[in-house]
């Protein structure tokens, strides 16, 4: 036991105090008279000697109560493992996910970090030093913001920039990324680490995973939903999810989420928009989300699609009166004979209505055509006779049907368990008439999307991307009433929107290193800045033919929309919707638990027990002076005083 100040034991002489008061027992005695003390002479000497052990009691409580408090005076303490070192060095992390609340605190967890550092400031001046987890030092009192594109915690670099750093305390909210990447530095038994955990349990999460847009071909082509992913980390409770579009409200959603589960959110949006791109923002609001609850993200317009229509012979008009609304298709009917094949990849989607025609070129541009992913639809006519070539195209043993049934068969109902009719139906009445046709052709390979009843095929689907689809039978009124049919607009419908492998939904995160963007007719010496509110920006960039590469400046860059403008004419050209990194949302957290167990065998790593200042400031002040004694010290004094108040009323 160490003493800070022993001047204090010259007090030990008011013993002396006590001593004396019982040695002379200042008290004035009285005289009492009997007239025989016979009886009494026991009784006198019993009461002697309870007399004498009571005050040599209270003697004893006496001493003990001015020598514990002569020793609470000399504050005396404990040499620990702490003194080996001070805190010199505070790293205060503000990284987005410290906007989360910690359990039982008003503020979010950086406010509070940043509280405990103010308050340390104005007892420990001089003495410490803050930089967060970047390395960037700070003052106390300043404003904290979170870093919005920083996610990474480098101890390294924090490590080799301070090297007169012996024990170092961190205020992190502790996701697991804090620690499990830079293990290596916690490790190093030369330099010290104090952690301050701010919850006690495992918190709970939700997290927006990914967002596509799909064509609702049941709707009509010019309807899509956007697809929205969201995922739980732990158990939540209902989530509300919002979508807006440029501000206005499009559509709200409520879900319940398993434990670590996911689910897919539909909300329908217009296929086609008189503006470029739109901008949508997702907010989610529930128990657990205290912060990352926004996202944002464009939705491109797409382009009509383009669709060809070749044939040696006049074109099926049940066929094209599909693909003729301008709304949707760019549609072009050429000959099979006439055509320039050079054109075709600028088409989405090739109709090939095949007789007994097929030169070789057309052929071989067909089939590299297809084999580029490009959507390839095959629909014979009468007099087809074009196997080989459909067999080049996946499927195998196609052949006519030799002894056919002039009598129309009936197609079997869908299979609403097949990717190919989700959004189409949902489910299937067994009573649902089914179109007729009568048999044509069969193959023995590749998927099967509508069957006749005795399991030959009428629709089939192949290619190495699943993109060449076959009918069995000519679409015309003599083989079968299949265009007469409902089904028959939204089944077309999917096959040309299937084949649109444009990325309608655009979102960057703000650690994204390079963000490319597809601008058309972009010059070499164009240079283009970002505009957010009053903020301005020029990036650095890179222009190579229609693609912009931005290197986002990290210091500056905030979430939200960024207008891209060109410098040179002040026009408009995208927008940029950036979002807070992903790692920040999808990792969870040490408890202090967890961090005991992992660090229970590191002697120079310290876990403080409770989530305030008072924690921190007994653990500096225990780093200076050892662990203090002096308050135990002034406990046992009072408690010796009570035992002398209870010596002087009970003791007989």
């Amino acid at each position: 036991m160490n003493i800070t100040n022993p001047n204090a034991f010259w007090l030990l002489f008011f013993i002396l105090i006590p001593i004396l008061i019982h040695l002379f027992q200042f008290r004035r005695y009285k005289s009492l008279k009997f007239s025989n003390l016979y009886f009494l002479s026991a009784v006198n000497e019993e009461e002697k000697r309870s007399r004498k052990l009571k005050h040599l009691l209270i003697l004893l409580s006496r001493i003990l109560l001015i020598t514990f408090l002569v020793l609470s005076i000399a504050k005396p303490f404990w040499e620990s493992d702490a003194m080996q070192s001070e805190v010199n060095l505070i790293v205060l992390d503000k990284t987005p996910s410290n906007l989360s609340f910690a359990e039982g605190k008003a503020n979010p967890i950086i406010e509070e970090n940043m509280g405990f550092i103010n308050q340390l400031y104005e007892k420990y001046p001089q003495e410490l030093k803050v930089v967060d987890q970047s390395n960037q030092a700070f003052e106390p009192y300043s404003d904290v913001n979170v870093e919005e594109s920083k996610s990474n915690f480098n101890l390294s670099k924090i490590l080799e920039e301070n090297e007169e750093a012996e024990k170092i305390l961190i205020l992190s909210d502790f996701q697991k990324p804090v620690i499990d990447e830079n293990l290596e530095s916690f490790q190093d038994s030369t330099i010290a680490y104090v952690f301050m955990p701010p919850y006690l349990e495992s918190t709970n999460n939700v997290m927006l995973d990914s967002i596509w847009v799909a064509q609702n071909s049941s709707k009509g082509g010019g309807n899509a939903d956007l697809k929205i992913k969201i995922s739980s980390i732990g158990k939540t409770n209902e989530i509300d999810i919002a979508l807006h579009n440029n501000g206005q409200l499009v559509g709200t959603q409520q879900v319940e989420l398993e434990t670590n589960s996911n689910a897919v959110l539909d909300f329908p949006i217009e296929r086609f928009s008189n503006n470029s791109s739109r901008n949508f923002e997702i907010s989610l609001e529930g128990d657990e989300i205290e912060f990352d609850n926004e996202f944002h993200f464009t939705v491109l317009n797409q382009d009509k699609l383009k669709v060809l229509s070749l044939s040696t012979k006049e074109n099926n008009k049940l066929v094209n009166t599909v693909f003729e609304n301008e709304e949707l298709f760019d549609f072009q009917s050429e000959s099979l004979n006439n055509f320039s094949f050079q054109d075709l990849d600028e088409f989405d989607l090739v109709l090939l209505h095949l007789g007994d025609q097929l030169n070789s070129f057309a052929s071989s541009a067909l089939k590299t055509y297809a084999s580029s992913g490009n959507s390839l639809v095959v629909i014979p006519e009468s007099n087809f006779n074009q196997f080989a070539f459909l067999q080049d195209l996946g499927f195998s043993e196609a052949s006519l049907i030799n002894q056919r049934n002039e009598n129309s068969i009936s197609l079997k109902t869908p299979d609403v368990q097949n990717p190919f009719f989700s959004n189409i139906f949902s489910s299937v009445d067994e009573k649902l008439t089914m179109p007729e046709s009568k048999l044509f052709m069969k193959w023995e390979s590749g998927q099967n999307i509508l069957s006749f009843i005795n399991s030959y095929p009428f629709l089939g689907l192949s290619g190495r991307e699943d993109n060449v689809y076959a009918f069995s039978s000519p679409l015309n009124e003599e083989f079968t009433n299949f265009p007469q049919h409902g089904i028959f607009l939204p089944v077309l419908y999917k096959i040309a929107f299937s084949g649109k492998k444009e990325n309608q939904v655009q979102y960057y995160y703000l650690d994204d290193e390079i963000i490319e963007i597809n601008i058309p007719d972009l010059a070499s010496g164009d240079i283009f800045k970002l505009k957010q509110a009053d903020q301005e920006l020029v990036p650095d960039q890179r222009i190579s033919g229609n693609q912009l590469r931005l290197i986002l400046p990290q210091e500056d860059i905030k979430s939200g929309f960024y207008d891209i403008i060109n410098s040179k004419t002040g026009n408009f050209v995208a927008k940029l919707a950036l979002n807070y990194p992903k790692s920040e949302s999808e990792s969870s957290y040490y408890t202090r638990s967890e961090l005991q167990e992992l660090f229970q065998n590191q002697k120079n790593v310290a876990i403080l027990d409770g989530y305030d200042f008072s924690s921190i400031d007994d653990y500096i002040g225990e780093t200076k002076k050892g662990f203090p004694l002096w308050k135990y010290f002034l406990v046992l004094a009072l408690l010796s005083l009570l035992a002398e108040v209870l010596i002087i009323r009970f003791f007989k």
